[in-house]
């Protein structure tokens, strides 16, 4: 068992905030991922609980196959346009 300060310093979680800003947080962190690709979230979710019932060589291999097929995706297509073009995304799940 470790606590959630060696947790955060080795890397296993990416902040740690205390027990009264925990909701907050997590609604701030919800919204971020809602404003990602649709299709990459939901295929990064799959691959992590597919991952987790597998083993790794298993695991990895999902998750190389899902990455591919964002590259496929109108959405991916937009978001890489928006990052040159620095302007909002518009993402539309296709």
């Amino acid at each position: 068992m470790i606590d959630a300060q060696e947790a955060h310093r080795i890397g296993l979680v990416n902040k740690v905030v205390p027990q009264e800003e925990l909701m907050d947080t997590c609604k701030k962190v919800a919204k971020e991922i809602m404003g990602n690709a649709p299709i990459a979230v939901q295929l990064a979710k799959t691959a992590i609980n597919r991952g987790i019932n597998c083993d790794v060589v298993t695991g990895i291999a999902y998750e190389d196959e899902v990455f591919a097929l964002c590259f496929s995706t109108a959405d991916q297509k937009e978001g890489m346009d928006a990052f040159v073009n620095k302007r909002a995304k518009h993402f539309q799940g296709k």
